[in-house]
């Protein structure tokens, strides 16, 4: 007989369009949402004891990547001696604990006791043992959100503030989180908290395709470079950069896009002391070839006016795959 599910939950990824580092300095960026995300069931464990948590994760071939054993005793959560060498298990064990830490937190400022809590993970792990699943939907390279999703997961099963958990968790910008919470793609301001939501729509005319090229970027070890950079080049990056990411969420020509990216990718070069993924490896490409988040690694963009020609100039690059924007990211057809 199959145990019951104590909760199930799925969140959406995203991508970065625009705004990369500098939405840590307040910039406006333009995050897309992915038509790709995760998901996370609980369900009791008839076979472990109480305070035990067996925690799986699926890859989008539903096999698993990451398997961990976490134990709750007097209020702290370790991890079993075949799980406790394993990077990803220390980090899972992070956000369980920062999770808990929030919910009893919650609970002790709450002036009574409501029925939700007889419900809370807690309640449930005083009791009995309890087994996780999540499942991506996305290759893990992709860089489509994966630790993102999992604390908007996190966040609801446990009924905390996800912001909080972010925070506590997470050293990026927070906006693949509001992705994560609420479906839609937006502009988004760090601080002070601005979203406004929108609807994406790709330029008549145009090839826009998200390439694959086989690597991952560490997006924390990124953000921490990032911060070392001189803090007033930083700063004078922001106001354009805002209005790039403002030009694109209007809805731009192919032309006026390709222009804006340009300029967008200058104004980073000049930040990051570095060259564009475009000045490195964009030779001949009819278009722009645009990061997508932190540089080096995870999906990119292909951009052109010139779609048959883009077209061929990527098939001869037999290492990268590439795929049409929309059947990743959620496109408006209004």
């Amino acid at each position: 007989m199959a145990e019951p599910i104590l909760f199930s939950q799925r969140v959406p990824g995203k991508i970065l369009l625009s705004g990369e580092y500098l939405v840590l300095d307040g910039a406006t960026a333009l995050g897309l949402v992915s038509r790709h995300g995760q998901s996370l069931s609980v369900e009791t464990d008839a076979m472990a004891k109480p305070g035990t948590l067996r925690w799986t994760a699926l890859d989008m071939e539903g096999k698993p990547w990451m398997e961990a054993v976490l134990i709750l005793e007097n209020g702290r959560w370790s991890l079993a001696a075949d799980s406790a060498e394993v990077p990803e298990n220390q980090r899972l064990r992070q956000g369980i604990q920062s999770a808990y830490d929030l919910a009893s937190e919650k609970q002790t400022i709450e002036s009574s006791p409501t029925t939700s809590s007889k419900q809370s993970p807690a309640h449930f792990l005083a009791h009995m043992g309890l087994r996780v699943t999540t499942s991506l939907e996305f290759p893990r390279r992709w860089g489509l959100g994966s630790s993102s999703t999992l604390i908007a997961l996190l966040a609801e099963w446990w009924g905390i503030d996800a912001r909080r958990l972010y925070a506590m968790v997470q050293n990026g910008s927070g906006y693949d989180l509001e992705i994560a919470l609420s479906g839609r793609s937006m502009l988004y301001n760090r601080e002070p908290l601005q979203i406004q939501p929108l609807d994406f729509r790709i330029p008549p005319g145009s090839l826009l395709r998200l390439v694959d090229p086989g690597s991952k970027q560490i997006s924390s070890a990124e953000v921490s470079r990032y911060r070392n950079l001189s803090q007033k080049t930083r700063a004078e990056a922001v106001p354009r950069i805002s209005q790039i990411s403002e030009a694109l969420a209007k809805g731009p020509t192919i032309q006026e896009m390709l222009e804006l990216f340009r300029d967008h990718d200058q104004i980073l070069e000049g930040v990051l002391g570095q060259p564009s993924l475009h000045t490195l490896e964009g030779h001949g490409f009819p278009g722009r070839l645009k990061s997508l988040g932190a540089w080096g690694g995870d999906l990119f963009l292909a951009a052109s006016d010139q779609p048959l020609l883009a077209m061929e100039w990527l098939d001869n690059h037999l290492n990268w795959t590439s795929y049409p924007l929309e059947e990743i990211i959620q496109i408006s057809r209004n």
